[in-house]
C-alpha cells in the first residue's frame, strides 16, 4: 500500500488560553479557543478544537508507545512541534479529499455511507475482542465512538476517491521484468549472505597505499586497525559481519562492489559516499533465483500499489496549486 493512501487508512482513528487585542490581554473563552481557525481549504476551515482533537489521538498513540507524559519532555519539544505541523498537513489534505470527491459526485448517498461505517466499526469491534475492549481502545486514545465514525467515513469516502483517480494505472509484463532483474538479490531462494571486512580512508591515494602494503605481505586486518576511519569496525579489524545482498543500508557502489567479489579476495579501491574502501569478502553463501513467474504476482501488485500512489500523489499536487489554502502554525 503506498504512503498517500495509508495517510488516511491508517487513521486509527487550551494551548490558546489568551489572545491579544490590540495592546490588551483578553483571556479567551474554551469555546473561542476551540473555534479558532488554524487552517483554511478553499471555503472550508479547520478549527482548533478538531486539530487538538487530532492531535490527543496522536499523542495517546504516541505515548502508547513511548510512554506516558512522552512530549511533556523538554528535549522531545520540537518533535512534537514537527508532529504537529505534520498533523495540520494531514488534515488539510483530507479536506481537500473530501472537496474533491464531493465535486466528483464519489460520495455514496448516507444511509449506504452510514451502513459501510456500522459494518466497519463492527469489525473493529470484533478485532478488538467484543464491544467492551473496542471502548476501552477508544478511551486510551482519548477518542468518542463518534470522533471514531467520522475517521472511518472519512477513509470510505478516501478510498472510493483514490481508486477513481488511479482506476487507469496498469503495470507492463516490460516493467515486472525489469524490476525482477534490477532487484534480483530479493527474489533466492534462500537470501544471499556475504561476510565481510572493510578499511576506510579519506583519499583514493591513502586507499592505494593501503592496498599496496597489504599487497607487500601486511595483514588486512592490521592495516585495518591502523588505517580505517571507521570506528564501528576498524578495531575488529575491519569486519562488519554478514551482510545481505538486498541489504539497502548500506552504500550502494559498495555493495555492488562487495557483491562482485570473489571469496577470499580483496578489492582496489572503491569510492562510495563516506570515502574509499578496500573490500575483502571473508565468505559468500549463495542460493539460485527463483523463476520469475512464481513472484510475477507479487512484483506486479507491488509495483501496481506504488504507481498507483505516485499518481495519486501527482493528482494531490495539481489539486493544492488550483486550491487557496492558508495555514497558521503559530495558533496551533
Amino acid at each position: 500500500m503506498g504512503k498517500v493512501k495509508k495517510l488516511i487508512l491508517n487513521l486509527s482513528i487550551g494551548l490558546f488560553l489568551m489572545g491579544l487585542t490590540g495592546c490588551d490581554l483578553i483571556a479567551k473563552t474554551p469555546e473561542g479557543v476551540k473555534n479558532t481557525v488554524v487552517a483554511t481549504v478553499g471555503s472550508d476551515k479547520i478549527t482548533k478544537g478538531e486539530f487538538d482533537k487530532r492531535m490527543s489521538l496522536q499523542i495517546a498513540q504516541y505515548e502508547a508507545y513511548y510512554g506516558k507524559g512522552f512530549f511533556d519532555k523538554k528535549e522531545n519539544a520540537e518533535y512534537l512541534k514537527e508532529l504537529k505541523s505534520q498533523a495540520l498537513e494531514q488534515m488539510i489534505d483530507e479536506k481537500i479529499y473530501l472537496q474533491k470527491a464531493k465535486e466528483l459526485n464519489l460520495i455514496p448517498d448516507e444511509k449506504t455511507l452510514s451502513s459501510d461505517v456500522d459494518k466497519k466499526v463492527d469489525e473493529a469491534k470484533k478485532a478488538a475482542g467484543d464491544e467492551k475492549k473496542f471502548n476501552e481502545q477508544l478511551s486510551n486514545l482519548k477518542i468518542t465512538i463518534d470522533d471514531y465514525k467520522e475517521l472511518v467515513r472519512n477513509s470510505i469516502i478516501f478510498e472510493k476517491l483514490y481508486d477513481n483517480q488511479t482506476k487507469d494505472v496498469k503495470v507492463t509484463d516490460q516493467e515486472i521484468t525489469n524490476y525482477y532483474h534490477e532487484n534480483s538479490y530479493d527474489y533466492t531462494e534462500k537470501p544471499n549472505v556475504m561476510n565481510v571486512s572493510h578499511i576506510l580512508v579519506n583519499t583514493e591515494e591513502e586507499a592505494k597505499k593501503v592496498k599496496d602494503e597489504i599487497d607487500k605481505g601486511m595483514k588486512f586486518e592490521d592495516a585495518a586497525k591502523k588505517y580505517s576511519t571507521d570506528p564501528g569496525s576498524k578495531d575488529k579489524g575491519g569486519e562488519l559481519g554478514d551482510i545481505y545482498y538486498s541489504d539497502k543500508n548500506y552504500d550502494k557502489d559498495f555493495m555492488i562492489a562487495a557483491i562482485a567479489l570473489p571469496e577470499g579476495k580483496i578489492s582496489t579501491p572503491v569510492k562510495s559516499q563516506f570515502g574509499y574502501h578496500i573490500i575483502k569478502v571473508n565468505k559468500k553463501t549463495e542460493y539460485p533465483l527463483v523463476p520469475l513467474e512464481k513472484v510475477k504476482n507479487e512484483i506486479s501488485g507491488m509495483l501496481l500499489e506504488q504507481k498507483k500512489s505516485d499518481k495519486f500523489q501527482e493528482t494531490i499536487n495539481a489539486w493544492k496549486e488550483k486550491i487557496k489554502i492558508k495555514s497558521y502554525e503559530d495558533r496551533l
